[in-house]
């Protein structure tokens, strides 16, 4: 019976409230019709522009869609040239003292060659990747190639994008590293070549690669990308971080010009954001995304995108709504605004071929008139040494991201992800 009554003066007490709850959510709703009808309407001297979605085609009908550029930035009430987060990291690549020498763990007769393949940094990954794995297998590493005959064809070797002396010295102590293959009876040493899988772990190269290198000597592993697994112990991560931060420096001529570009960049402003673009038609074609180009855009991202026979066909609009797209120039300068930087910011473009041109690029401009590239700050005389390589253009873009007080990116590719662990 008590249990009755407590539950009766519960529901009576409630049935009392009721009113005092509708009346309350009927004057909310109230006050948000007044403010809706009274609010002041748009400021109408924010300066809009037109743009056009139009990748190149002639035939097809475009609807212009007005893009209002803000005049300031989203938040002013922080320091937005520095992260306070930043204090709280700091370098852990040393080795520890369990972490034996190269000199009493390398093997005479095992030699590890890779053939690396990609761009720039895909290279890069996987010359780090290659260091690890020539420690694993106690095994001498010879320079690696790199990628001549891909999209990119670039002819740089190893020594025109890295210094090869500081490079082997700097390793003295986890992996010794030659130049090139000794000669075999005086006679030039071919060695097996072989793959092993995508994120390959310590184990997988004990049971698939040192067996080979135990009976050949020398092994050459070739599309050497992405081919070391992510989860490895602590001393080998380790060496992977002291590869990748302090062993790989570029060559004098890349460090002297990318240098200058800064410089150049500072004398424009104090501060500077780098943004590395990644919007190249290759690129888009991979994503598998849509970017509001109509038929003409899917038709020309499908074509490309054959040239990859594995891919999956995937829902574009899936993709996007689970942030797999790389960020549009457009909306990367929104993001930007939104985080609180004006139309003053000096912005610094690292990018390859962007799809869509200048259209594509012009509402970034508009929101960041202070627009520059390698391209608008050095001469082309003075790019002639670099411009005919692809490797030794980006290794430019690279040096100028590294020193800018804000890095962004429209997409965590291999680049974004050697920076953000260097800053």
């Amino acid at each position: 019976m008590a249990f009755q009554r407590r539950r009766y003066n519960y529901y009576n007490r409630l049935r009392r409230l009721l009113p005092l709850i509708c009346g309350f959510s009927g004057a909310l709703l109230i006050l948000f019709a007044l403010l809706s009808v009274f609010s002041p309407p748009p400021d109408d001297s924010d300066r809009r522009i037109s743009k056009q979605i139009n990748y190149g085609a002639n035939d097809e009908k475009h609807a212009a869609v007005v893009f209002r550029v803000p005049r300031s930035g989203g938040r002013s009430d922080r320091d937005i040239w520095r992260s306070w987060n930043a204090d709280f990291f700091h370098g852990c690549c040393n080795a520890s003292t369990k972490f034996p020498n190269a000199k009493a763990i390398t093997r005479n007769d095992r030699y590890l060659a890779i053939a690396t393949s990609g761009g720039l940094n895909q290279q890069r990954t996987g010359i780090v990747d290659a260091v690890v794995a020539a420690r694993i297998l106690n095994a001498t590493l010879v320079i690696p190639k790199l990628d001549q005959k891909s999209y990119w064809k670039d002819a740089s070797d190893f020594s025109h994008i890295f210094q090869v002396d500081w490079f082997i010295s700097f390793l003295s102590k986890d992996v010794k590293i030659i130049e090139q293959l000794p000669p075999k009876g005086g006679q030039t040493w071919t060695p097996r070549r072989m793959r092993v899988p995508r994120k390959c772990n310590e184990k997988c190269y004990i049971n698939r690669v040192l067996p080979v290198l135990q009976k050949r000597h020398a092994v050459q592993l070739n599309k050497f990308d992405y081919r070391l697994s992510n989860k490895l112990r602590d001393d080998l991560q380790k060496l992977r971080c002291r590869v990748n931060y302090h062993a790989l420096k570029f060559t004098d001529p890349i460090l002297k010009m990318g240098n200058e570009l800064v410089r150049r960049m500072r004398l424009r402003s104090k501060h500077y954001i780098a943004l590395h673009l990644r919007f190249e038609p290759d690129m888009l074609a991979f994503s598998g995304c849509y970017y509001g180009g109509g038929d003409k855009e899917k038709k020309e991202l499908a074509s490309i995108r054959r040239r990859w026979k594995t891919l999956h066909v995937n829902n574009p609009e899936k993709q996007r709504r689970q942030g797999r797209c790389p960020l549009t120039p457009e909306e990367v300068g929104l993001m930007l605004r939104a985080l609180g930087y004006g139309s003053d910011v000096h912005i610094y473009v690292a990018s390859g071929e962007v799809y869509g041109g200048e259209e594509s690029l012009a509402p970034l401009k508009a929101l960041f008139p202070h627009f520059y590239s390698k391209d608008t700050i050095a001469t082309k005389e003075e790019l002639e040494p670099f411009s005919s390589y692809s490797s030794r253009m980006a290794a430019l873009d690279f040096l100028v991201c590294d020193e800018s007080d804000v890095f962004v990116t429209n997409n965590n590719g291999n680049m974004a992800r050697i920076l953000a662990g260097r800053r």
